[in-house]
């Protein structure tokens, strides 16, 4: 099973030739684009140097203005910039390590080599100097070393962090740690090599965070006109690699090309003075709006079946929109409206303590990190609050931000927008995306997210969860009950099936079986076979409603189709979950809750159920017969990081001929 599992993760991670023919058939030496070009690389360079590219590059006056009004900001981001000077480093809920290459001594400055080749977690280290054409990733990893770490760690999402305390301190220590690691990162990993060369979109997310981070740097005198040419060379072989080696060729693409595509985005704003660089701009600019049709439903969602993935999507297409408005050459009309739709989605399902529910699959992915780097909890995505405010003209959605919405929006190249709003109390009412599958019920700091979608990518289900039906409940601004996230890909394939299945998320199952079929084996597929339908969307004076069904279990030889209504009432606050089961025969039924780290559930001699989550108490109603089973379970609030949490189960065994009706009910206790 595991063989096979690999063996279809290696086709979905290894670089293969592009099915949308690039630009360019065959890569360009960075010494013939030059020639073509009419320059010497120092000429080229030194006219690189002489002026900004990105939108990162914060004035001195507004510099002036963080360190007055944000000195906590500011010392937080250096101190984080210091960590990565030792090279200490906590990723994909790795805890802190240093990751030392054990084959490379320290240099004469005492500059230690990086070892990207290691998962801290696992303490395996993959091979070096295998060839892109030779790697298999079944037969190469070190028992279950997740490539996941290694790969995020080559991203070099803390250069811009290095750039950040540069242009704030005036260190040049900063900038030369961004000299010596590009050194270090090129002498370990030659281009086209495994690992850090085998999956292209996170080769594109470290070229666009290069470039950050070299035109943050740009004004450090220490740094030579060799190391100069050297850095713009391996970017622009970068961008070479990209364009050959894109992941369009699966039959359907997802965040991973649109990645190589604003990667590629990046660096063609880089070159844009060059013959490639203009090509690159150009063919970029018709992929984008190309996937903003195909990755975004006409709700705005993402269409990956992914909260936390939305999240990456909107950061991408907010880079690229950004950076091409930035250059004075705007994208399309459309894909700011589309944005809009994006971020507007974000912001209706934000959980009332302003981080995302866990619907989907979580790998905490972002295009760039400009504050809170090292501290930033990933399930958190109030940064995008900011730029997005002033970019789309919505000032309302500055009230979902965080304490670094100012700092990580002047890091966009905006305004330093005004004090934050006072924090609303509470808001009300029903907001439905049909074609994501998701509907939000608030009733003040109450809220309620139904899920109900179909198997997203198009089908291909890669980070879609058998959720449907599910649902998450916070009370008071405290989350009860939860969808339970992801943890873990490729490193435990055990964890991985049962936090994408049925049985972890707060709905039911017959006999056992999955909602939509999932094949152990097959670790980044779902096979759609529930044809989810909306039946009942209302808001009236007193209640909120949204009644939905299935037809997961309607496969069977003896079929049954699930019906769920949740209702959500106002003046009692009540919460009904009423379900419904038309079929034929004996079938196990089995329900369960899913509830939040930290929320206490007992059970009395009588069977009743007392809930506690924060000031909150809360008791539960069951359908008569019914006797539950307390069990622990696990909450994963990012990758990698698991908690435990109580789980509450209910099973019985019906004839369900014609029609049974189960109703749950959820009281709030007066205060």
């Amino acid at each position: 099973m595991l063989r096979r599992a690999a063996r279809f993760v290696s086709r979905l991670m290894r670089a293969n030739p592009p099915a949308v023919r690039p630009a360019v058939v065959d890569p360009r030496s960075w010494a013939d684009e030059l020639s073509d070009a009419g320059a010497t690389a120092s000429e080229w360079v030194a006219r690189r140097l002489s002026r900004d590219a990105l939108y990162v590059n914060v004035s001195d006056r507004v510099l002036d203005v963080l360190r007055k009004d944000h000195p906590v900001l500011v010392q937080t981001t250096i101190d984080a910039a210091s960590r990565v000077l030792r090279h200490e480093f906590d990723l994909l809920g790795s805890g802190p390590f240093t990751p030392d290459d054990p084959d490379r001594p320290a240099d004469a400055a005492g500059y230690r080599p990086i070892d990207w080749y290691l998962d801290p977690v696992s303490g395996q280290r993959f091979p070096r100097g295998i060839a892109l054409l030779s790697w298999n990733f079944e037969q190469m990893r070190p028992a279950r070393a997740d490539i996941k770490l290694p790969w995020e760690l080559a991203r070099c999402q803390h250069w811009p962090l290095l750039g950040q305390a540069f242009r704030l301190t005036g260190d040049d220590r900063f900038a030369i740690e961004i000299e010596r690691e590009l050194r270090d990162f090129m002498e370990a990993n030659p281009i086209g090599s495994a690992v850090n060369w085998a999956c292209t979109m996170d080769v594109a997310l470290r070229a666009a965070n290069w470039a950050i981070g070299l035109d943050l740097v740009r004004g450090c005198s220490v740094l030579t006109a060799d190391f100069w040419a050297d850095a713009y060379r391996a970017l622009f072989e970068h961008g070479t690699f990209i364009e050959t080696h894109l992941e369009n060729n699966y039959g359907v693409t997802s965040n991973h090309f649109l990645s190589n595509v604003v990667g590629l985005f990046f660096l063609a704003a880089i070159f844009d003075d060059l013959p490639l660089g203009r090509a690159w701009d150009r063919q970029c600019r018709a992929w984008l709006v190309q996937e903003m049709q195909v990755q975004v439903l006409v709700d705005g969602a993402d269409f990956e079946s992914s909260v936390p993935y939305h999240r990456l999507m909107i950061e991408l297409f907010l880079g690229a929109v950004r950076l091409a408005d930035y250059k004075g050459a705007p994208l399309p009309p459309g894909m700011r409206s589309r944005l809009r739709d994006m971020v507007a989605f974000l912001a209706a399902v934000q959980r009332p303590d302003g981080l995302m529910p866990q619907v989907g699959d979580a790998d905490d992915g972002r295009l760039h990190i400009l504050s809170g780097y090292g501290a930033w909890r990933p399930q958190d995505g109030r940064h995008l609050f900011g730029p997005a405010s002033c970019f789309l003209g919505r000032r309302e959605w500055a009230s979902h931000g965080s304490e670094w919405m100012p700092w990580e929006t002047v890091w966009w190249g905006f305004e330093m927008p005004d004090p934050l709003p006072p924090e609303p109390s509470g808001r009300d009412g029903v907001q439905h995306f049909p074609q994501a599958g998701l509907t939000v019920m608030r009733r003040g700091r109450d809220y309620l997210l139904v899920t109900n979608g179909i198997v997203g990518t198009a089908g291909f289900g890669n980070h879609k969860h058998n959720d449907l039906l599910g649902f998450e409940y916070h009370v008071d601004g405290v989350p009860v009950l939860v969808d339970p996230g992801s943890y873990v890909y490729t490193s435990d394939p055990d964890a991985r099936n049962l936090f994408r299945s049925t049985r972890s998320h707060s709905t039911l199952r017959i006999d056992g079986e999955e909602q939509n079929e999932l094949r152990p084996d097959w670790l980044f597929r779902m096979f759609e076979q529930a044809n989810p339908e909306h039946l009942e969307v209302q808001e009236l004076g007193h209640c909120m409603r949204y009644r939905g069904r299935h037809h997961g279990f309607a496969r069977f030889p003896e079929p049954v189709v699930h019906e769920r209504t949740l209702t959500l009432s106002r003046p009692d606050r009540v919460l009904t979950i009423a379900d419904v089961l038309r079929g034929l025969g004996l079938h196990r039924i089995d329900w369960h809750f899913h509830f939040s780290p930290g929320v206490d559930v007992s059970i009395a001699s009588n069977g009743s159920v007392t809930i506690r989550a924060g000031s909150a108490a809360l008791t539960m109603s069951v359908p008569l017969g019914l006797r539950p089973t307390l069990s622990t379970g696990w909450y994963s609030p990012s990758y990698g990081v698991r908690l435990p949490c109580q789980c509450l189960d209910f099973a019985v065994e019906e004839r369900c001929d014609g029609e049974r009706e189960y109703r749950f009910q959820l009281e709030v206790a007066a205060s």
